[in-house]
């Protein structure tokens, strides 16, 4: 009995894990043709640079790629008697296709000859149904905010209630669903994050402020979906230290208030990540500690 248990158990886990996967993972897809005769080309390999993932076009000459981690990738277009097309800077979001078609050039057999194409994100995403904004870490990373609070707040339709709850299009702070890699982290006791997740972790942040998919349970405002950060080939890492304190002026109530401690607030964070096994395994940690000595 107590093996049949721990079996059952073990499906749901799995179950659970593959869902999740699937929300923060995005598609890929577009159709190849000849640039000059605009013919469909059957077997074009499409492969996105540095990964593991790739496609070949079908007999209609379409390709779609499916479970891309949310990322920027150059995508490249590869068939024989034709010259490799490069698309670069292409994002992919979590929940999303994003559409890439090709019109390759025919080239004689030469070593080193490609073409290169900046990808361009669309004015108007006709797959989308819903109502988000989407949070890039290059954005974040350009942004001067400290905490996931303050990412959510800044999006159209948030706010901030006086008690420092976040309301979505004017609905309570209970109303919200938050997830991690398609995992809840909404506490059960008041519907709030039971863990903050760094700014520094974030590869995507996503807030669903209307007609969210039926996949996202357990929500009546919106979602807010955070896609972490995965390690790469390459060593690398950043650390950002800073600090200070409240001065003003003297007086009998408050003595020793104009007085200056270069070390009174703090703030110490910075990430790390690389390859444990090459093209293996891979490692990402990222770590952060603030201090407010809270006198104003």
């Amino acid at each position: 009995m107590k093996k049949e248990i721990k079996i059952f158990a073990g499906l749901i886990f799995i179950l659970f894990v593959t869902v999740g996967f699937a929300q923060n993972t995005g598609k890929i897809a577009g159709k190849v043709t000849d640039e000059k005769t605009a013919e469909v080309l059957i077997g074009v390999n499409i492969l996105i640079e540095g990964t593991g993932l790739g496609a070949a076009t079908d007999m209609n000459g379409e390709y779609i790629i499916v479970n891309v981690p949310p990322k920027t990738y150059n995508v490249i277009a590869k068939y024989i008697g034709y010259a490799n097309t490069v698309t670069r800077n292409v994002h992919v979001g979590s929940g999303s296709t994003t559409k890439i078609d090709f019109r390759i050039t025919q080239t004689e057999i030469t070593l080193n000859h490609e073409v290169v194409i900046t990808a361009k994100a669309p004015l108007v995403v006709k797959d989308m149904t819903s109502t988000e904004a989407r949070i890039t870490a290059d954005q974040i990373k350009e942004l001067p905010l400290q905490n996931i609070n303050q990412l959510i707040t800044q999006q159209a339709g948030v706010s901030k209630g006086s008690d420092g709850g976040i309301h979505i299009r004017g609905g309570r702070s209970s109303e919200i669903s938050y997830l991690v890699n398609g995992v809840s982290i909404t506490d059960d006791f008041n519907r709030t994050q039971a863990l903050s997740v760094e700014t520094e972790s974030i590869q995507e942040l996503k807030v669903i402020s209307g007609t969210f998919n039926a996949e996202y349970g357990n929500a009546m405002s919106g979602v807010v979906n955070i896609v972490t950060k995965s390690g790469g080939q390459n060593l690398s890492g950043n650390l950002e230290i800073w600090s200070g304190d409240y001065v003003s002026n003297h007086t009998d109530i408050y003595k020793h208030i104009n007085s200056v401690n270069p070390f009174a607030n703090y703030n110490f964070q910075g990430f790390l990540n690389g390859p444990l096994i090459p093209d293996k395994l891979n490692f990402f940690v990222s770590a952060r500690r603030f201090f407010d000595g809270g006198y104003i």
